[in-house]
């Protein structure tokens, strides 16, 4: 019977663990959505202060177009960075870190392109 007892509170305890664990996933894939929704978000925002810029200096010079198109590049690295890092989470625990560092990179990567865009621009 303690042998019984033993092996029931290890499979209650490994039922909990994996629903935790599931529990977890379904967590994480909640955040990326979010991130999703609000990358989504920032980037339609960002689009449409650019147009509002851009309309409201036509006679401006190129600078402003580039800094409007630079602030939507911006705005498009910041959301797949946060979508990227969410991801992440997804990954098993000792592959995190190296996901987090790729999109780090990715992020730093983006913005110097859009800086070097919008400097050749201006």
């Amino acid at each position: 019977m303690k042998t019984t007892g033993k092996v029931c509170v290890a499979l209650f305890v490994t039922a909990i663990a994996l629903a935790c664990g599931d529990e977890s996933r379904r967590e994480a894939r909640e955040d990326v959505a979010a991130a999703q929704r609000e990358a989504a978000r920032e980037v339609g925002e960002a689009r449409r202060e650019a147009s509002d810029d851009v309309a409201a200096a036509r006679e401006d010079s190129a600078e402003v177009r580039a800094q409007a198109a630079y602030d939507v590049a911006i705005a498009n690295a910041d959301g797949a960075y946060r979508i990227a890092i969410e991801r992440c989470e997804l990954e098993p625990v000792e592959a995190r870190e190296a996901c987090k560092a790729a999109a780090e990179a990715e992020l730093e990567s983006a913005k110097r392109a859009a800086e070097t865009i919008r400097d050749r621009q201006m």
